[in-house]
């Protein structure tokens, strides 16, 4: 019964690791619909490995995998021109394009490849995580489809630089052009506001898996320097203690002595039976945390200071990861809000 439980674990790890990295947020912006692109020939944008790619006409058939290349689509011309995305959209817990992107019917994976095919699309979209060892897209040029590939961004500088290279790919760079900037006014705002705070929140983000017992094998894994956590952190005018390596595991006792969190953020997700999101905000983990006999002396459960950080903006890398930055700035400094 023990190794039942330890690959039970270990199979929920892995798949919330999977789901993290799949997954990225989308909201409130309103769904823009495809307008002439005044662009009379055909476009090159570089793709991951520094390979030029060109399209030679406005796609009209476009299939999109990553969450995040979705995301920054929809916002750019709409669904109209879209043929097929990744069921993990649907998820309204952990994307907010969730409702925008029911406008399109087929759902695909990057080890269906014929299902793809089958959709006739004339521009494909992946990132290095979907197809990681280029079979895909192999596949996928043999049978004349232009694919694009563009690396997942971890920062704020490289979503706008691929909002930039996806734009021009779908012939809609003045909208492009748009997103970065709304994104980047969102983010000017919280800093302004946050400017002169002088003594600096100290947060980290903390998942863990909890039995029904109440028990764990403590922090899941490191939102370390790199991290889109740490980048969220860092906007908002927070300090994030996390200083251990990115993704890696930690154990409870080095976020009690070591880190010292003063505000807790956990995920405000949790995964039935099936793996499937459910969103609680946060109050199973929250429960479990209050409930930890280690944790119970860290300053941010002490304080009672635990806040559930919407996935669909803190698991983002689009440009609604701008949303995270705001809601965390709000529960770090109140009173800069009001």
């Amino acid at each position: 019964m023990k190794g039942f439980k330890i690959r039970h674990k270990t199979s929920l790890l892995c798949a919330l690791l999977l789901a993290a990295i799949m997954i990225a947020g989308c909201n409130s912006a309103p769904q823009s619909k495809s307008e002439p692109s005044g662009i009379s020939s055909g476009v090159t944008v570089d793709n991951a490995n520094n390979e030029q790619v060109t399209i030679e006409s406005e796609p009209q058939r476009i299939v999109v995998l990553p969450i995040w290349e979705a995301e920054m689509v929809i916002d750019l011309i709409g669904t109209d021109r879209i043929v097929g995305l990744s069921p993990f959209i649907d998820s309204s817990a952990n994307s907010a394009c969730a409702d925008k992107a029911a406008n399109v019917k087929e759902r695909v994976s990057s080890n269906q490849a014929e299902k793809i095919l089958a959709l006739q699309p004339d521009l494909v979209l992946l990132d290095t995580f979907n197809d990681f060892d280029g079979s895909l897209t192999a596949t996928l040029k043999e049978a004349g489809v232009t694919v694009l590939t563009l690396e997942s961004p971890m920062s704020f500088e490289q979503i706008s630089d691929r909002i930039d290279v996806i734009s021009k790919a779908v012939f809609a760079p003045e909208k492009g052009q748009q997103l970065i900037e709304e994104m980047q006014q969102r983010l000017d705002s919280v800093k302004q506001r946050v400017k002169n705070v002088e003594q600096r929140i100290k947060v980290m983000y903390y998942e863990d898996y909890y039995s029904e017992d109440g028990t764990s094998d403590g922090m899941l894994c490191a939102y370390g320097p790199g991290s889109t956590f740490d980048e969220i952190a860092s906007a908002a005018g927070a300090i994030n203690v996390c200083a251990a390596q990115n993704y890696s595991a930690v154990n409870k006792e080095t976020v009690l002595n070591e880190w010292k969190p003063e505000l807790l953020i956990v995920p405000s997700i949790k995964y039935d039976e099936n793996f499937n999101a459910v969103d609680d905000q946060g109050k199973t983990i929250i429960s479990a945390i209050k409930n930890d006999k280690i944790l119970i002396s860290l300053p941010a459960v002490k304080n009672d200071r635990l806040y559930a950080l919407p996935d669909k903006y803190r698991g983002s890398t689009s440009h609604y990861m701008a949303y995270a930055v705001e809601e965390l700035a709000k529960v770090c400094y109140p009173d800069l809000f009001k």
